[in-house]
């Protein structure tokens, strides 16, 4: 009988599949996974991703000058932070700008 895997082992081949750079193909056979499983895990992956995409919540924030910030921290109402170097500001700008 073939072994079953769960979501995090599936969810861990398709991350390591997006950084490989191989085709599909190349890293089912370099890992001895099966394509059509591959493919389909890698598809609930996707509706996984577009499904929590949606619940993205922008809330307003002010930003200090920045000469004087030294670090920006982003936080969520569900708890989740992301600190990041205070120049990093622009940066973080144009990233939002593409989000919506």
């Amino acid at each position: 009988m073939a072994t079953r895997h769960g979501p995090e082992f599936w969810r861990e081949h398709v991350e390591n599949w997006c950084r490989s750079g191989l085709k599909q193909r190349e890293y089912c056979a370099n890992h001895g996974l099966g394509e059509r499983a591959f493919h389909r895990w890698r598809d609930r992956e996707k509706e996984f991703i577009a499904a929590t995409r949606g619940t993205l919540t922008l809330v307003p924030a002010s930003v200090g000058k920045a000469e004087t910030v030294s670090v920006v921290r982003l936080r969520s109402p569900d708890g989740w932070e992301i600190e990041l170097p205070g120049n990093s500001v622009p940066l973080l700008v144009d990233f939002l700008k593409h989000l919506s």
